[in-house]
C-alpha cells in the first residue's frame, strides 16, 4: 500500500502549534489535503491562510463528541482520511508527583493519550471499511528514562507507544498500518515553555541548558513523514521509529526477527 502524497488526505490534530503545524503545512505544501485541528485559536484559524487545500477545524481531542464532529466536517470538506497524524498533546503538568495539581496532571494525560485513542478509533471508521490507512501516533521520549519532574508526559507518551503497538496488532491483515512516530528534538512552543518558563527553569534546569545547543527545525520530522506515507515504515508498524533511523535496514532485519517490530524492555544483564 504505497501513496504519493499528492493523493494523501491528511488529518491532523494538535495543528495549531508545534509539531503539529509543522506537519500540517508541510504536508499541504506537499500537495495533500489537509484538516488541521485544534482547539479553536486566532493560531489555528491562521492554518487557512497558508498554501495548499489547508483547513482549520477547531476540535477537542479529548471529547468523543467534538471528534466525532470535527472529522465529520473535516469529511465533508476534504473526503474520507487517507492519513491521521495525532500530535495534540501537554506538558503544562511539570514538577514532583507530591506537588503537582492532580486535575491538571490528568488533563495532560488526557488529551495526549485519550486523544490519541479517540482520533484513531474514529479513523478506523472509515479505514477499515476501505482496507487503507495510515495511523500515525507520536512519541517523546523526555521522561522514558524515568527522568524526575515530567510524569504526566512520560506516563502519557509510554501510554501512546503501547496503545500504538496493541492498535497495530489489532490491524494486522486490514491494510490499515498504525506506526508510532518520534519527531526528534523540535524548536517549538512546547519545547521552548519546557526550556524556559519559570517551571520549566525550577524543573528542568539541564534541558534548558542543552537546548539551545540541540534545537532542530522539524526538517528530518518532513522527511520521516514522507517516507512512512511512501509505505516504508510499513514493515515496522507498531513500533517507534525516530527520524534517523535506518526504515529501509530496519525493515529488511525485521523480517528475520519480529521482535525489531514489537517494544521491549530489555535489561542490560
Amino acid at each position: 500500500m504505497i501513496h504519493d502524497v499528492s493523493t494523501t488526505v491528511a488529518y491532523v490534530t494538535g495543528a495549531s502549534r508545534g509539531i503539529g503545524r509543522l506537519l500540517a503545512t508541510s504536508l499541504a505544501a506537499d500537495g495533500a489535503r489537509v484538516a488541521g485541528f485544534a482547539r479553536a485559536s486566532a493560531d489555528l484559524e491562521s492554518l487557512s491562510s497558508h498554501p495548499g487545500a489547508l483547513v482549520a477545524i477547531p476540535m477537542d481531542v479529548s471529547d468523543p463528541v467534538s471528534v466525532t464532529s470535527g472529522f465529520k466536517s473535516a469529511g465533508e470538506k476534504l473526503g474520507d482520511p487517507t492519513l491521521v497524524v495525532t500530535c495534540a498533546g501537554s506538558i503544562d503538568a511539570l514538577g514532583p508527583i507530591a506537588r503537582v495539581d492532580p486535575e491538571r496532571w490528568w488533563q495532560a494525560v488526557t488529551v495526549d493519550l485519550r486523544g490519541t485513542m479517540l482520533c484513531a478509533r474514529a479513523a478506523l471508521s472509515t479505514m477499515i471499511p476501505r482496507s487503507a490507512g495510515r495511523i500515525v501516533t507520536i512519541y517523546g521520549n523526555l521522561g522514558d528514562d524515568g527522568r524526575e519532574h515530567v510524569s504526566a508526559f512520560a506516563a502519557a507518551k509510554a501510554g501512546v507507544a503501547r496503545f500504538t503497538e496493541t492498535l497495530a496488532s489489532e490491524l494486522e491483515g486490514s491494510g490499515v498500518i498504525a506506526v508510532c512516530m518520534h519527531p526528534g528534538f523540535v524548536q517549538t512552543p512546547m519545547t521552548e515553555h519546557m526550556a524556559s518558563s519559570t517551571d520549566g527553569r525550577q524543573w528542568l534546569p539541564a534541558f534548558g541548558d542543552r537546548a539551545p545547543d540541540h534545537w532542530g527545525d522539524g526538517t528530518s520530522a518532513q522527511h520521516l513523514m514522507r517516507r512512512i506515507i511512501a509505505g516504508d515504515a510499513d514493515a515496522l508498524a507498531g513500533r517507534v521509529v525516530v527520524v534517523d533511523d535506518d526504515l529501509s535496514a530496519l525493515a529488511v532485519a525485521s523480517t528475520d526477527d519480529a521482535d525489531l517490530r514489537r517494544l521491549r524492555i530489555r535489561s542490560s544483564t
